[in-house]
């Protein structure tokens, strides 16, 4: 099967999230399985060509709309010819991929409106005998409107929502700049909202089948609380709505061989887990590396449940354990984050990003912090339990597909799933009483050793949803 992935975003090229991830895992997973998959994404400015070999494949063209000459050249890999990049100064020249420091650009309908067209583009031009077009949030879901549109192909399109809280709204002036027909498109089962365009709106209604990343989120999004906008969308297109938990990269994540580490170990080696627990502890005078070890890794939104963090940071510096935060996000966020920076002996916050320390914090830690308000699936989890670090979570879409509390267990070595703590109520009552649960846990020390490494060896990788995946093509 000949599959196109395109993607605003994919490790390791550039990422913001955890789109980037899945969109580097997935078509590997994919192709591990005999399928061709070719991936595309825009080349930004940032990316750094040398290092990558990206090459110009030879196909360069000019698209003409509402008047204006767009130019498109398309780059690949010289070792990997399967990843295509597109390269047209309006997508690709700039400084962030969606924002700068003074907010969101103001041209990202018509950006991510050009990138659509190149990856259509690109699969005639290069004459890809493509069987499924798989698709990745609101920054390449207006595929779908131009396939079954001003394209008129055959061709199955699927699109995955990996947060429907971002959509791609924008007024709908975009519709001349873009030259979409409006008697055809600008509708309520076109792209058509409030008097604006939302292009994940346009996907969901043109796309042969929609996924999300976990089947609780699937259900979620149907609900008011957590449609943002488009339940009653989603309810008159839930025949075609799925939800495929995602995977991790087990060859990237992986304790036995990450180089990131301070000490590589297994389940049959655990003590190095400890000994990463205590260099990590040296390294940023955490006192007592003995200590349970809590971390958060993400970014800095209300949505990733950092105002339970905020709230409780004055509460944390009284426990009898170490708290390591890394992550930015909101201008808000990062300021009140900085300010309490130095404030507790026991709490090191550390605002930015750093792929090498996450890998560090994830093989040290005892329990990772995910009080998410929603989550649609989530990988950190994923992540800290291939390192036997237990997860605590709050009882939402991927995280309750994913986590099941140790309470609820009774054979650990039956359990299917990871296991960690849970909470439903998402305020700060519940996640102390969810961090209190897991204290009391680790104060059994050979029931919390043998927990972590039952997680170290659940299989969170790509094999299984590769394969849901391929049924939804072919199907």
């Amino acid at each position: 099967m000949n599959i196109l992935f395109a993607a605003s975003e994919i490790f390791p090229y550039a990422k913001s999230g955890g789109l980037a991830d899945v969109a580097h895992a997935l078509p590997d997973a994919l192709r591990e399985v005999k399928h061709n998959v070719y991936t595309i994404m825009p080349l930004y400015s940032m990316i750094d060509r040398a290092k990558y070999n990206i090459v110009p494949s030879g196909l360069s063209f000019e698209y003409w709309l509402y008047g204006v000459r767009h130019q498109f050249d398309i780059f690949h890999r010289a070792d990997v010819p399967e990843d295509i990049f597109v390269y047209n100064p309006i997508i690709c020249d700039r400084i962030g991929l969606y924002h700068d420091a003074y907010g969101e650009f103001g041209d990202n309908g018509l950006r991510f409106g050009l990138f659509s067209y190149a990856v259509l583009e690109v699969m005639i031009r290069m004459k890809l005998k493509i069987d499924v077009i798989h698709i990745n949030d609101w920054q390449s879901a207006l595929v779908a409107l131009l396939a079954k549109t001003r394209y008129v192909l055959d061709t199955k399109v699927v699109l995955t929502i990996h947060n429907l809280a971002y959509q791609g709204v924008f007024t709908k002036e975009l519709m001349y700049e873009l030259e979409i027909d409006w008697e055809e498109c600008f509708k309520f089962d076109g792209l058509e909202y409030y008097d604006n365009v939302n292009f994940l709106k346009a996907g969901i209604s043109y796309s042969d089948v929609v996924t999300t990343v976990s089947k609780t989120y699937a259900n979620e999004i149907q609900t008011p609380l957590f449609g943002y906008g488009l339940d009653e969308v989603l309810r008159i297109n839930s025949h075609k709505l799925v939800g495929i938990v995602n995977g991790i990269s087990t060859d990237i994540f992986d304790s036995k061989k990450d180089k990131d580490l301070y000490k590589n170990f297994s389940t049959k080696r655990y003590k190095g887990k400890n000994d990463n627990k205590l260099a990590l502890c040296e390294a940023f005078g955490l006192a007592d590396g003995n200590r349970p070890l809590f971390i958060f890794i993400g970014r800095f939104t209300s949505q990733k449940g950092v105002d339970l963090l905020l709230e409780g940071l004055h509460l944390f510096k009284d426990f009898e354990a170490n708290f390591f935060i890394l992550g930015s996000g909101e201008d808000y966020y990062n300021h009140r984050f900085e300010t309490m920076a130095h404030t507790y002996d026991n709490i090191h916050i550390e605002v930015g990003y750093d792929e090498a320390l996450s890998h560090k914090l994830y093989a040290s830690a005892d329990f990772l912090l995910m009080p998410s308000t929603f989550e649609p699936c989530g990988l950190n989890q994923m992540i800290a339990m291939r390192y036997g670090t237990m997860p605590i979570v709050a009882k939402t879409g991927g995280l309750h597909d994913t986590v099941v509390d140790f309470t609820d267990v009774g054979n650990i070595e039956t359990c299917p799933k990871g296991v960690g703590v849970t909470f439903s109520e998402h305020n700060l009552y519940w996640m102390l009483h969810a961090m209190a649960k897991a204290l009391s846990l680790y104060g059994n020390y050979d029931k919390f050793k043998a927990i972590s490494k039952h997680n170290m060896l659940v299989d969170n990788s790509w094999k299984h949803s590769a394969s849901e995946y391929i049924e939804l093509y072919k199907g």
